[in-house]
């Protein structure tokens, strides 16, 4: 779009805090429409503010964070909007444009105008956040502000004195006033950001020494901020271009916890600059902040008060959607890592969602995960998502999600098929096999393991796995595909492995993973939809390094499963797809096979 300079003379920047003259304010804008068919204009008392929903709207159960956007000194909720146009760069806020009571914000420096006519600004957004959350599907915690100009000063304030209201807190064209700088106290730790231009002359970079607005410069903001809230702060400074110096703040405890001053050399009292797009960087900076820091495609949908991180792409077609389920491998790591290739090469041809069970990635935390907790929740989930049809696609032991799901399904979904990879096979010496060894260790010594767990002492077995497993994967996929890998989400889930509620989730889902199996062999007997299998023979790797005495049961287990896999196949009129001398990482080492099958089923439903 193309940018626009709007001369803004201000009445109040300076002159309702010491009766002096000031310069002219110069913001950029974007030229956009003033708002959306969408926004809402409300009230709370007699204070008035705009909420605006992301561009696609608000989806049903999914749960969104809060940002408010400060307005400048004599400027509107509505210029701020047009001006920073958050809601149509990330769908997962909801943005409130407050609307000041008087010329300007109650910024904290007991000067103004706003101050002397007590019109309670800081109390007005605390009510704000909290009508918000009763009203909406909100993350806990993950309130964010920003302020530009004199609404700048104001988001301090509110940092100041509420900080364990927010994740984030940022301030645009801000050095904070003197005064408030005297009395500010932060007493819960929250990310700081201020963007600052060397060249601004209304409330300049280094400060300004006046009896009744002084203000301290852009570094010592930053830098008294931090010292509340990152004591031990690790300090790292960069040019990502000719104009923009970037110094960050980094906890050495909490990735999340950051304090951030971007200068920019000849910047002068704007909002955005010709090489850099301030509203994009603060949202950058909100998620790296956040306890949920999303990667792209991702979102969280609450069913039973408990957040599902569910990843989806591709555009929703006729022939319905793919739901992919992961499983374990044999480090018993079960997340939506095992999708980071054959979803988007799935998304080329249908809506392709995959889910995270609750305890994984980033879906919440619960104290007994199981196969049969994500059953019981598909049929809501599934409506959240929007889906009409479905096709499931999954891994391993998730094959007991959906003989679970399909015997209590959501019945407004039609279910086109299953495509199973690897599954767990349900007979008595196989069932007998998954429940003994690990499993079985676990859930005799079911405290005591957790407690070991949740010491942290589990931290860097992970650690080398991951990168073990990374090694092997490598290696599998196919150089058609190697492009089509994304090693970025990759790394992303897998790194959420190391949290240590992650880790205690992976050893109870093993103690539980017992009782799965109970409940899903009977369940085999009555499937009405065509079950596909794709069955390797990964068993073989196990079969070469038994002992003696282990080696006659895994032949067993190998033998009846391929007939079983075969069997379920062939009574469901579904395929069986066999793959000899492959591994148990299927969806790595052979997505083409997997491609095939999804597709097949999709198709035989037209």
């Amino acid at each position: 779009m193309k940018k626009l300079l709007l001369a803004l003379v201000l009445s109040g920047v300076l002159q309702a805090c010491g009766s002096q003259s000031h310069p002219t304010e110069q913001v950029e804008l974007n030229e956009t429409p003033e708002e959306t068919s969408s926004d809402l204009h409300l009230s709370l008392g007699d204070r008035f503010y705009t909420l605006a929903f992301p561009e696609g709207g608000v989806k049903e159960g999914k749960a969104y964070k809060l940002l408010f956007a400060f307005h400048g000194s004599g400027g509107t909720e509505k210029r701020m909007q047009r001006m920073t146009r958050f809601e149509l760069l990330s769908d997962d806020y909801l943005v409130i444009y407050p609307k000041s009571k008087e010329i300007e914000w109650d910024e904290g420096c007991e000067c103004n105008i706003a101050h002397r006519l007590g019109a309670k600004d800081v109390e007005f957004i605390v009510q704000l956040i909290d009508k918000m959350h009763a009203e909406y599907n909100l993350l806990e915690g993950e309130n964010y502000a920003v302020g530009f100009s004199q609404g700048g000063l104001f988001s301090q304030n509110m940092l100041c004195k509420f900080s364990e209201k927010f994740q984030a807190v940022a301030s645009v064209a801000s050095p904070m006033s003197d005064r408030l700088s005297s009395m500010c106290s932060i007493t819960d730790p929250t990310s700081y950001m201020l963007v600052q231009g060397t060249a601004d002359r209304v409330l300049p970079y280094q400060g300004l020494v006046h009896h009744n607005f002084g203000l301290i410069s852009a570094p010592k903001t930053v830098e008294l901020i931090t010292s509340q809230t990152i004591p031990d702060a690790i300090v790292t400074e960069s040019t990502p271009s000719e104009r923009v110096t970037e110094k960050l703040y980094r906890s050495s405890i909490d990735a999340t916890l950051l304090s951030k001053l971007v200068s920019i050399n000849g910047g002068g009292h704007a909002w955005s600059f010709e090489d850099y797009s301030t509203s994009n960087q603060l949202l950058d900076f909100f998620n790296q902040s956040s306890a949920y820091a999303l990667p792209e495609f991702s979102a969280l949908y609450t069913v039973n008060t408990k957040n599902y991180h569910v990843r989806s792409m591709g555009k929703q077609t006729d022939k319905g959607d793919v739901v992919i389920l992961s499983g374990a491998n044999k480090f018993f790591h079960s997340d939506s890592a095992w999708a980071s290739l054959v979803q988007p090469l799935l998304a080329e041809h249908a809506r392709v969602h995959v889910i995270d069970r609750l305890g994984n990635a980033w879906s919440s935390d619960v104290e007994e995960p199981s196969f049969k907790q994500l059953a019981e929740d598909l049929p809501e989930l599934l409506s959240l998502l929007g889906t009409k049809e479905v096709t499931f696609l999954s891994f391993a032991n998730s094959n007991l999600a959906t003989l679970m799901y399909l015997h209590n399904p959501n019945p407004d979904i039609k279910v086109n098929g299953v495509v199973w990879a690897d599954p767990d096979i349900l007979l008595p010496h196989s069932i007998s096999q998954y429940q003994s060894g690990s499993v079985a260790g676990l859930r005799k010594y079911k405290t005591e393991y957790i407690e070991h767990v949740r010491g942290g002492n589990w931290t860097e077995k992970s650690r080398e796995r991951i990168a073990i497993e990374r090694e092997e994967i490598v290696k599998l996929i196919p150089s058609n595909h190697q492009e089509k890998m994304d090693w970025v989400y990759y790394g992303q889930v897998t790194e959420q492995r190391l949290q240590v509620e992650n880790q205690v989730t992976r050893i109870k889902e093993m103690m539980n993973y017992h009782d799965d199996l109970n409940i899903a062999e009977p369940l085999q007997h009555n499937i009405s939809v065509p079950i596909s299998v794709i069955d390797t023979d990964f068993e073989r790797l196990d079969i070469e390094t038994a002992d003696e005495e282990n080696k006659a049961g895994l032949i067993k287990w190998q033998q009846e499963g391929t007939q079983w896999s075969k069997d379920i196949a062939n009574k469901t009129q579904g395929k069986y797809y066999q793959l000899k001398n492959a591994s148990h990482q299927v969806f790595f080492e052979h997505p083409d096979t997997v491609i095939e099958a999804v597709l097949e089923l999709i198709e035989r439903s037209e």
